[in-house]
């Protein structure tokens, strides 16, 4: 679980007890909430989720939750911010890792992507399968765009002057499109592929979008 800035302006305890500062045990509690959330969230859901499991599950009273968090949802949009950056993180740092352009990189982000929700069903559940609220669905809405915005990057640094800006804008939100919808049906056991095999098949179709974006065959004005 990765560690969420904190945008909490909860009222703090101020005094030292047992030689911790106050600050201290508030972030500490802080965290356990957002373990049992990370949990919870990704195992049961955010809607069968309520207060009393959150702090059961982190060995905390009530009084403890509400110093940090107004509720449940509060406490999922923070944990799914937290989620989405790393996950952007890692995927950023493997396209910047691989130093062929193209379609090296292409395989670089996929792969990355895909065998990071892959790897534990608790991160998947919350990034594409648990946003229910307006603000949840509006924080998912900006993490897929700026996922999208990695993968335009990539095609603008394969060939700088090569297509055009709205071509490439289609290309990436199509590519993204494409991986969200295939891990979730992989995970569901509804495509039966090993992790590899679906690397390769995504990073093919999304190379073979990339060659047709240069060689002028996307994006044409009909005739």
């Amino acid at each position: 679980m990765p560690e969420p800035a904190d945008g909490s302006n909860r009222r703090r305890p101020s005094r030292r007890y047992g030689g911790i500062d106050a600050e201290l045990r508030v972030a500490a509690r802080r965290e356990q909430l957002l373990r049992a959330g990370y949990e919870l969230f990704g195992t049961r859901g955010v809607l069968t989720t309520g207060v009393k499991d959150i702090c059961r599950e982190a060995g905390l009273t009530d009084r403890y939750f509400y110093e940090s968090f107004v509720g449940t949802r509060e406490l999922f949009v923070t944990v799914f911010d937290a989620v989405v950056r790393e996950l952007f993180d890692a995927v950023a740092a493997a396209v910047e890792a691989e130093p062929a352009a193209g379609d090296r990189k292409l395989r670089a982000g996929i792969g990355t992507f895909l065998e990071a929700l892959a790897a534990d069903r608790r991160t998947l559940r919350i990034v594409f399968a648990e946003p229910a609220s307006a603000q949840a669905e509006g924080h998912l809405r900006e993490s897929l765009r700026r996922f999208a915005e990695l993968v335009a990057e990539t095609a603008r640094r394969a060939r700088p002057d090569g297509a055009p800006a709205a071509s490439i804008e289609v290309y990436s939100h199509a590519v993204v499109g494409m991986l969200r919808q295939v891990i979730t049906e992989q995970q569901e056991g509804r495509l039966a592929l090993p992790m590899t095999d679906l690397v390769d098949h995504c990073t093919a179709l999304a190379a073979a979008g990339l060659r047709a974006l240069y060689a002028g065959e996307l994006g044409k004005k009909r005739q």
